[in-house]
Parts: C-alpha cells; structure tokens; sequence
C-alpha cells in the first residue's frame, strides 16, 4: 500500500497545533449553499446503515454490564506501545440502548485532559441538555515532538484497536461513530477520515493541515465531512501550496470529492465579521460536506458579536445529529 509522509520544519511544527483557542470574531451564522459546477458524478447505494435516521446498529457489548470498564483513564497496549485514554460514560447510559460514541483528538499543547476540561470540544453540554446518551472518548497522543504521529500509522491501530474495544464492552451504535479536532487534532481526525469511512459517520475538522501527519492511501469512500479555518490562520492555512493541493481547502475539496460531485465547486470565504457557513449542493443528504470560514486565526472557538456561544460547537453538534 502506498503512503505518504509529508513534513516541515521543528520550529513550524511547535508553533502549529500548540494554539488554544484565543480569537472571538465573526457573528451570527448564515448557511450559502454553493452552485459553481456542483453537478453529481454518480450515484452510489446508500447502505442502509447510513440512511438518515437510521436505525441503531448495535455492538457487541450491547446487554453487557460495566464491571470495572469505567468513566476515566484507561491504558492498553497498541501496536508495540503503551496508550492512554479517557472514557466518559454518560450517567444516562443504558446497557441495553446503543448509543452514540464520539472520538476528541486533543491539539498541541493540549492533552486528553484538556478535551475533559473543555467538556469535549463543547459537545457535552448540548448532549446532556437534550438528554442525548452519548460516550466521549479524549485518546492521549503519544510522540517526542507532536501530539500525533508522522511518520507511521501506530495511531490509525490505536484508534482501531479503541473502537473494537468499546464495541465489545459498551452499548455503542456502530452507525454513529464520529470523530473531531483542533489543529494537530483536526490533522489526526483528518487522516482518519480518509481510511475508516466504513467506521465513521462524520467527522468535523476544526483548522485541519494535510501535511506533517501521516497519510494513508485515501481509500476514496463517502464520509460526511464539516471543518472551520479562519481565513487569518497562518498555521494551519487555507491554502499551504496550490501546488502539492496543501491546505484546508484540499481537505474540504478531496471529501467533496468523494462524496460524489464531478465538478469540484468554488468555497466562499468570509470577507466580513460574519461567518459563512456553506453545505455543498448535489451530494447525497447521507454524505453532506459543510466548511465554515470565519475573520480570524487558528482558534476552534469563534462566537458572535453579543453572543455568549461558540457557534462551532453548535454547528458540529447540529451536524453529528443529523445522523
């Protein structure tokens, strides 16, 4: 199989990923669906499994009680090394109901302490105020100089190795598996999302990079897909290299792709302090593609002008239920 190994510079390698969220910019969200050549290219069968609403898949852990598998910190071994990682259990989890499991791929500087700290990107609020049992899963990164790997796929086993862990011990729905991240944690989530189509539903990618991560061969399956990068993100750029299709818009463009559109579209940017949220027309609703573009830099906290709420947490939440 072939891969790709794509690197830069140690210093810009610190300086990308390590930035928590620090700008506040870009009011109240307005959703453009784009019309430039979205034309469909084919038209796949939908698995039934990914129909809208579907009905829950359920794992083998389904039934089971917890025992001693707990909300908190685990460690196992993968592929050769010793990994860590924070489970959270919802307190409205039933044994014998499938439920949503989301994967939270920590940044620079950041831990899986820090995806509990910050409540799982925000997601975790929406859950328990709609009542919806969900299970947040905060996995440590394990290099020298980044949080996630570059230079081979141990972290692509690590996720594996996870996900049929928690299916065998955990009332989980296989159909709705997602995963999300900031910065080296939207590289992470990006690189996964081009190798475990079949295991994930939807990922977001908040200020993701296509490059000084690991690369697998994309295995060129659907995936529903929404990121962030603010048009002022000199880290994790828009565009890196037209040249070696580097940048944020690679990664919306490759789903898009896949997804099934023939004449790949042109992306608005936000020109003003109001964000622009767009859904990109002639995909199948089972596969949408959403890229929100925002005035400012490398940050996965953006809320607007009077408003207390990080409409970035809000649109993902929105789009991980339309499934």
């Amino acid at each position: 199989m072939n891969r790709r190994f794509m690197f830069i510079p140690l210093a810009a390698l610190v300086m990308c990923g390590g930035c928590f969220a620090q700008e506040t910019v870009a009011p109240a969200m307005e959703v453009k669906p784009a019309t430039t050549g979205a034309i469909a290219e084919k038209v796949t069968p939908i698995d039934p499994a990914r129909k809208l609403k579907n009905k829950p898949v359920p794992s083998a852990g389904v039934g089971k009680e917890l025992g001693d598998f707990k909300s908190g910190k685990h460690t196992m071994t993968s592929a050769g090394l010793e990994r860590e990682y924070i489970i959270d259990i919802p307190e409205n989890y039933d044994k014998d109901k499938p439920c949503r499991l989301i994967f939270t791929m920590h940044m620079m500087g950041g831990s899986m302490q820090t995806m509990v700290d910050n409540k799982f990107y925000g997601l975790k609020p929406y859950a328990e105020k709609n009542d919806i049992p969900v299970i947040f899963v905060a996995p440590q990164g394990y290099t020298d100089r980044s949080p996630w790997r570059g230079g081979d796929d141990k972290d692509h086993i690590f996720f594996s190795d996870m996900l049929k862990l928690f299916k065998e011990k955990l009332a989980v729905d296989e159909s709705r598996v997602f995963c999300c991240g900031f910065s080296f944690g939207a590289m992470v989530t990006y690189s996964l999302s081009l190798n475990f189509q079949d295991d994930l539903r939807a990922v977001a990618c908040y200020a993701p990079a296509n490059w000084n991560i690991y690369l697998p061969e994309n295995k060129h399956k659907p995936l529903a897909y929404f990121s962030t990068t603010g048009t002022e993100d000199g880290l994790c750029k828009w565009v890196n290299s037209d040249e070696r299709k580097q940048g944020g818009k690679y990664c919306v463009l490759t789903h898009i792709e896949d997804n099934g559109l023939k004449e790949l579209p042109e992306i608005p940017l936000a020109t003003t302090p109001t964000h622009v949220t767009t859904e990109f027309k002639g995909l199948p609703e089972e596969y949408p593609v959403m890229f929100g573009s925002f005035v400012g830099g490398h940050t996965d906290t953006v809320k607007d002008p009077g408003s207390d709420v990080n409409w970035i947490a809000k649109e993902t939440w929105d789009f991980f239920m339309r499934f």
